[in-house]
């Protein structure tokens, strides 16, 4: 990369960077505007927070040194006069959308510069390479060209398809020759390729004995559903409950428990490892060696419930015995998914997308699929949302056009499980998926750009899993929502400035009398924590409750005038004065929380039935309330403390508020001091002595 290029990239990262600041300025001064002037200065001090006034000035600087770099003129930033006032509430939904659009681009520009400075590295290996080859040199061996021409081809396949390719390719997919697409990429052959080789192995034998002798055939089933992921990649347990809900393998009432028994009996037995996670009690993920792995690879084949492998070849979809579709890196390039029959669509029971990035061809077959249970076409790894915000890799995203594959998607009358998780193209939910009354899962996770869910969305009455989790752009729920009877878990919750009739709020939610598990994300200002708390009081089941604040949220304000202060009381009033959480809750996560103090039905020595406490990245918690004179009576045994800037306390404290931990996190809490962690922050109990009169100490 030349140096003008360098600079140029460099440039275009600042300008990005400087409009996120302006843009996060602007956010907080339409935030604080309608504060009176004590207040502000509060926060002036506090956080350094501009005035309107030169918030305003900063961005006519900014107009004009954007306007000098630019070649061209740009559109002006100045709102027009003949249009109608904005209040601060219309604007915060935008604003909001345009933080997460200038984040994503940022993230693309520096994968593009990073990437421009691999390929450059990797060439001038290669051309030394070359150079040092004399042409009467004959010991270059078709093996070596082999590596290097495989070197190249990896470096391509990082580099994103260009918006019109894209649209090209979508739109005429029968002009790419399948074949020659695939003789292009150089694929290992994985152990399974030779399968007599593999047969008289004494670890094939070894795994086909374990796999014969599990208890039923729900459960060899599920041991065969690793051979569809690659060997030695972390497998989430919570998608793969999801896929056998679907499947019809696992029960509702039951999953959650029963998904954790077969894994630990598959562990038992070395079929698969756990990914070990110092910060969790107990794995959340599993991967499988590659010994296993191509056994099962063949024994599946063989039984003919998933066949993506030929020997020596890359993987290929193609239809097994038994009715499963895999999509594949190329699929798309495929005779098949040119086709509505090749592949008998009739009769398919589960499309699940291994590694296929433009999955939209699978909508061809929509509307003769009378069978289908699972349909699984986003991102089956799990996604880390604070890693993700800083991925530069773009060959993971899954992309398609997302109105016409949800045109026909009511004609899968029998789908139990419909996954999209991680596809940013997706805006909204169709009407069309709500004909699905037999869905069970509906898994939108990180699905960054979705917006709207529709108002029909109460047709879903066999609904019991509702995953949002990452829908960042979501700005409301529709009211039809809270019909849904049989919904257990709902992840994603959405209180934001919207407040209409058709706006679901979060106390009607109580009509869901089977709710277990909730989490909300509070993009509403002034909505108090123990508002919150009052609205989930006749939650009958709730077990688990995540609340997480949106970034600037100002929970109340110190100095209220007297309108304001009349009004606040007001508001008070038509709610209860807490005293103390929900007898049925056990774990309560509070993530950004934008108070100095927790409310005092929150400090340890009130929590009478809490088992779970996790308090996250807020820069103005600073303590456990008052601290009392003698160990306290609470029930938490799991504390996770993270990213708390200001929370102070120490070990002996913890003690005292929480004699019951035998698990402690603490992560950048700079003021939680002596505490025994280790060097990834964890605490537990080192072991557990016997007293002769057979009671326990842990030490």
């Amino acid at each position: 990369m030349s140096r003008d290029e360098l600079t140029q990239s460099a440039s275009v990262g600042t300008t990005i960077d400087s409009i996120i600041n302006i843009v996060n300025k602007l956010h907080s001064a339409i935030q604080l505007q309608d504060t009176d002037e004590s207040v502000k200065g509060e926060h002036t001090q506090e956080h350094v927070l501009p005035s309107s006034k030169s918030i305003d000035v900063e961005i006519r600087r900014e107009e004009e040194t954007l306007g000098t770099q630019q070649k061209s003129g740009g559109a002006s930033l100045e709102r027009s006069k003949s249009a109608p006032p904005q209040t601060p509430t219309d604007l915060l939904n935008p604003i909001r959308k345009l933080q997460i659009a200038l984040r994503r681009l940022k993230r693309k520009v520096r994968y593009m510069k990073r990437l421009q400075l691999d390929v450059d590295k990797q060439l001038d290996l290669l051309n030394g390479e070359v150079n040092r080859v004399e042409p009467s040199d004959r010991s270059l061996t078709s093996k070596d060209l082999t590596v290097i021409t495989a070197k190249v081809f990896n470096l391509i396949r990082k580099v994103p398809m260009s918006s019109e390719r894209q649209k090209q390719k979508k739109a005429a997919p029968d002009d790419q020759d399948g074949d020659t697409i695939k003789k292009r990429i150089v694929c290992l052959p994985g152990i399974h390729a030779n399968e007599e080789v593999l047969k008289r192995l004494a670890f094939f034998r070894d795994v086909k004995r374990k796999f014969e002798g599990l208890k039923d055939d729900e459960q060899r089933i599920c041991l065969l559903s690793f051979a569809v992921f690659p060997e030695n990649k972390e497998v989430d347990r919570k998608m793969l409950m999801y896929w056998w809900m679907g499947e019809g393998i696992l029960t509702v009432s039951e999953a959650e428990g029963k998904v954790k028994e077969i894994l630990n009996n598959f562990r038992e037995e070395n079929l698969i490892e756990p990914v070990e996670n110092k910060r969790k009690l107990e794995p959340s993920s599993y991967k499988m060696n590659p010994f296993v792995h191509a056994s099962l690879v063949l024994i599946s084949k063989k039984i003919g419930l998933f066949d993506m492998y030929d020997e020596k070849e890359k993987p290929n979809m193609q239809k097994s015995d038994l009715n499963k579709v895999c999509l594949v890196e190329g699929s798309s390039f495929q005779e098949e998914a040119k086709s509505r029959t090749k592949l008998d669509p009739e009769n398919i029971e589960t499309v699940f997308n291994v590694s296929e990035r433009f999955p939209e061809f699978t909508r061809k077959w929509f509307t003769r699929m009378k069978k289908l249970k699972v349909l699984y076409l986003g991102r089956w790894e799990r996604i880390d949302p604070e890693a993700e915000m800083e991925r530069e890799r773009t060959d993971q995203e899954i992309e398609m056009d997302s109105r016409r594959v949800m045109k026909d998607l009511g004609s899968l009358t029998r789908l139990r499980f419909l996954s999209f998780q991680g596809i940013s193209t997706i805006n909204s939910l169709s009407r069309s998926a709500c004909k699905l009354n037999k869905l069970v899962i509906l898994d939108l996770r990180h699905c960054y750009n979705m917006e709207q869910l529709p108002d029909a969305i109460h047709k879903l009455k066999n609904l019991v899993y509702l995953d949002l989790t990452g829908c960042e752009a979501l700005e409301s729920i529709p009211v039809g929502l809270s019909r849904l009877a049989n919904l257990e878990v709902l992840k994603g919750f959405v209180l934001g400035d919207a407040d209409t009739a058709k706006t679901c709020k979060l106390a009607a939610l109580k009509r869901l009398m089977n709710l277990r598990k909730l989490s909300v994300t509070v993009h509403r200002e002034g909505f108090p924590l123990d508002k919150l708390i009052d609205d989930i009081k006749d939650f009958k089941v709730l077990e688990n409750l995540k609340v997480r604040w949106g970034s600037k949220v100002i929970l109340k304000k110190k100095h209220p005038n007297k309108d304001e202060k009349d009004e606040q009381e007001e508001d008070e009033r038509s709610w209860r004065d807490i005293k103390e959480l929900p007898i049925q809750l056990k774990k309560l996560s509070l993530q950004r929380f934008p108070d100095r103090e927790l409310p005092k039905w929150l400090w340890p020595q009130n929590l009478r039935y809490l088992e779970k406490l996790h308090l996250g990245s807020s820069k103005r918690v600073k303590g456990f309330g008052t601290l009392p004179g003698e160990p306290t009576k609470c029930p938490v045994g799991v504390l996770r403390l993270t990213s708390l800037i200001k929370l102070k306390v120490e070990w002996r404290e913890l003690n005292k508020l929480f004699p019951n931990l035998r698990l402690l996190e603490s992560y950048e809490c700079p003021r939680v001091t002596f505490c025994p962690c280790d060097r990834n922050g964890i605490w537990r109990p080192k072991k557990i002595s016997e007293k002769n009169d057979g009671s326990t100490t842990i030490l």
